[in-house]
């Protein structure tokens, strides 16, 4: 970065060997920074951040984590359109302060590149607030429009993704969307590029789990006729197709290592070949990404390139699970009632109150897709114009029929668990049709399994 392109960085815990490291990188680049030994001291200058126009804020974390999070707290007050980073020890509360309000949070042992990386990324939102004179403020009470109709929800978690979807819409930045099974991360993707700069060409989709690994380059890249033995004809790749547009890889923590190399390359030359050609073509694709696994653990495991997690990670978004915005189920449950009505020739004009009831005590581990498969089954057993608790309960397992009733200590994951086995037990064993009930994919289930074994051979060993 050139010393004309910042500004200062504020660097608070000082007297850490993490915080004088980050000095050291940050000077090595001429860039000025301000270093705060106490939280006390840094609590003090809040009200001057705005005013002294930092670029970035970086903080380490570890000492006395309970300081740090009423320092973010405040900064989100009085300047949330600094970025902060987070430096921290603990690979797993990376989540933890995303959500409280960091732009990027970097663990230890820290790397020169990693640092460069945060600063990079964080100077550059700044300076595009800047320029457009944008601010990063949460949203106000006030209404946000939805961005596609299909995005039901008017709870404030939700204002907060259209918020967010509204900012990164306009730029052309990589985003990668992390969620569970089920909350819509293909639709946030969608209403990203529907809303952007990119609307109105092509958004492809290619989710990286359903494709076996020997046909996944052909499927991104294409190849030409006779680059193996089934290539009878030329075949254009997801890329290509997405030219102008927006691509779309959904579960891309799947991705094979010897892929993900390619992929690299590709953002970094915009251009590729197919397979079996010497000939390459050049491409103006904007890439989204979502998992629902931890990519920055990924990376650690050494499962996931680091170089493509920077590339791809540019701008994140955790999408909320239903259990997290159950003030969204009465208009979730409307709008699944009206396209059921379209879709078939019942006239169901809504739920009985105590049906909604125990809808909303439920938590819905299977999320929006879930729901929606609840309301299908139990619209079609319907016998009158309403889905009352009797309809609902024939296509409900047993853990869901007595949501509500359970002792109180039962963990989230307890219960998840009991539904899970509960349902194997009412199919038999047969995946496919458990997974169809749960409403989550088939992999899904697999991975809930996996955890769940993981689990039980956990708490035999302790």
């Amino acid at each position: 970065m050139e010393r004309s392109d910042i500004s200062e960085i504020l660097v608070v815990g000082g007297s850490s060997a993490a915080a004088a490291y980050i000095q050291g990188v940050v000077s090595s680049c001429s860039m000025p920074s301000v270093p705060i030994a106490s939280w006390a001291e840094a609590l003090k200058i809040v009200g001057e951040i705005r005013e002294r126009r930092f670029h970035a804020t970086v903080i380490d974390l570890d000492e006395t984590p309970a300081d740090g999070r009423r320092f973010l707290a405040a900064l989100q007050r009085e300047a949330p359109s600094i970025p902060v980073i987070a430096v921290t020890g603990e690979m797993n509360g990376r989540a933890e302060w995303v959500a409280a309000g960091a732009f990027e949070v970097l663990t230890k042992p820290l790397s020169r590149a990693a640092v460069l990386t945060a600063l990079h990324r964080a100077v550059t939102r700044s300076q595009l607030c800047a320029a457009d004179g944008l601010g990063l403020a949460k949203p106000s009470k006030r209404s946000v429009a939805r961005p596609l109709p299909e995005i039901i929800g008017d709870s404030e978690t939700m204002q907060e993704v259209y918020h967010w979807i509204s900012k990164v819409a306009q730029s052309d930045a990589n985003v990668c969307l992390y969620g569970d099974s089920g909350t819509g991360k293909e639709l946030v993707a969608r209403a990203i590029h529907e809303t952007g700069r990119r609307r109105g060409r092509p958004f492809v989709v290619l989710d990286c789990a359903a494709i076996p690994e020997g046909l996944m380059e052909s499927e991104m890249f294409g190849h030409v006729r006779g680059a193996f033995t089934s290539a009878v004809g030329d075949r254009i790749g997801v890329f290509q197709l997405a030219d102008t547009g927006t691509l779309f890889l959904d579960e891309v923590a799947e991705l094979p290592l010897p892929l993900q190399a390619k992929l690299l390359r590709l953002i970094q030359n915009r251009e590729f070949r197919r397979v079996g050609s010497n000939h390459s073509i050049r491409v103006d694709v904007r890439i989204l990404t979502a998992t629902n696994r931890d990519l920055a653990a990924r990376v650690k495991a050494g499962h996931f390139r680091e170089d493509l997690f920077y590339r791809l990670d540019v701008m994140s978004l955790k999408i909320p699970p239903l259990r997290e915005r159950k003030e969204d189920i009465p208009l979730l449950v409307d709008h699944f009632v009206q396209q059921l009505n379209r879709q078939s020739d019942k006239q169901i004009r809504g739920v009985t109150a105590g049906t909604l009831r125990l809808l909303l005590q439920y938590d819905w581990p299977g999320n929006v897709r879930e729901l929606r498969n609840c309301i299908e089954r139990a619209g079609v057993m319907a016998d009158t114009d309403f889905i009352d608790i009797v309809s609902l309960r024939q296509v409900l397992h047993p853990v869901f029929q007595t949501a509500g009733s359970h002792e109180p200590g039962g963990t989230l994951s307890d219960m998840e668990k009991a539904l899970i086995l509960d349902t194997l037990r009412q199919t038999r064993g047969n995946k496919t049709a458990a997974a169809s009930l749960l409403g989550i994919s088939l992999r899904g289930l697999h991975y809930k399994l996996k955890r769940i074994t993981k689990d039980g051979i956990r708490a035999r060993a302790s």
